[in-house]
C-alpha cells in the first residue's frame, strides 16, 4: 500500500471482531518491518511481548480500568522501552573495527551512562517510534490497530513477567474492526501546528 494511502486509512480502532486471530507467520511478517524503525545510536530501544491468550488479555484488560478493546482484539502488543540499551553497543556494532564500538560505547556512556532520566527518555522515544511503525505495518497488512496508554504499567509489567530494565511504554491491540462509522478525523490546521523558522515565525499556509 502507497504510505499516503496508509496515512489515510489507519485510524485508532476500538470494536473488534473477537473471532479474528493473528498467526505467528503475520506477526514474524509485521515485526520484521517493525524492527527497522530509527533509534539513537541504532540501540533499538524496544521490546515487544505479544498476547493472544483469552485469560491473558483479560488479565491485561483489568490493568487497563476495564477497556474493552483489550479482551476483544487479536493480540495485544506491550511496547516496552529498553532503559539500559546503552549496555548493548558492543553487540550492536560487532563485526565493526574496535575503534569504532570504543568511540560508540564512550559517546553512550557520557550520554545515559549515569543519567536515568536520559535512559527513561531514550527508551519512550525509541520505543514510541517503532509503535507507530507497528501501527502502519499492521494497516499495511489489512490489520487495524488502536494505541493505548490507558494502563497501570507496574500491574502490565507484573501480569507479563517484564523485567525491572524495561518499561511498558504503550499498549497496541491488534485485529479486524469490526463494522463501524467512524467519524471524521478532525486535524489542527498546518497554520497552527508548523511554524517557518522560528516559533514566532508565520503559519505554513
Amino acid at each position: 500500500m502507497e504510505f499516503s494511502a496508509l496515512v489515510e486509512q489507519r485510524r485508532s480502532v476500538k470494536n473488534y471482531d473477537s473471532s479474528a486471530t493473528i498467526s505467528d507467520d503475520q506477526l514474524k511478517s509485521l515485526f520484521a518491518a517493525v524492527v527497522k524503525s530509527p533509534s539513537s545510536f541504532n540501540l533499538q530501544h524496544w521490546g515487544f511481548v505479544v498476547s493472544r491468550d483469552q485469560t491473558l488479555k483479560e488479565s491485561l484488560q483489568g490493568a487497563a480500568w476495564g477497556q474493552p478493546q483489550v479482551a476483544a482484539c487479536s493480540a495485544v502488543v506491550v511496547v516496552c522501552g529498553k532503559l539500559d540499551a546503552y549496555q548493548d553497543v558492543a553487540q550492536i556494532f560487532a563485526g565493526a573495527p574496535d575503534e569504532v564500538i570504543q568511540k560508540v560505547d564512550g559517546v553512550c556512556q557520557q550520554i545515559y551512562g549515569n543519567n536515568e532520566q536520559a535512559q527513561r527518555d531514550e527508551a519512550i522515544r525509541g520505543s514510541t517510534l517503532a509503535a507507530m511503525s507497528l501501527m502502519y505495518a499492521a494497516k499495511d497488512q489489512g490489520l487495524d490497530s488502536g494505541p493505548m496508554i490507558g494502563f497501570d504499567p507496574n500491574a502490565v509489567a507484573e501480569i507479563l513477567d517484564i523485567p525491572s530494565n524495561y518499561i511498558p511504554t504503550m499498549m497496541i491491540v491488534l485485529g479486524t474492526g469490526a463494522d463501524e462509522e467512524l467519524p471524521p478525523q478532525s486535524r489542527k490546521p498546518l497554520d497552527e501546528v508548523v511554524k517557518l523558522e522560528k516559533f514566532s515565525g508565520n503559519g505554513l499556509s
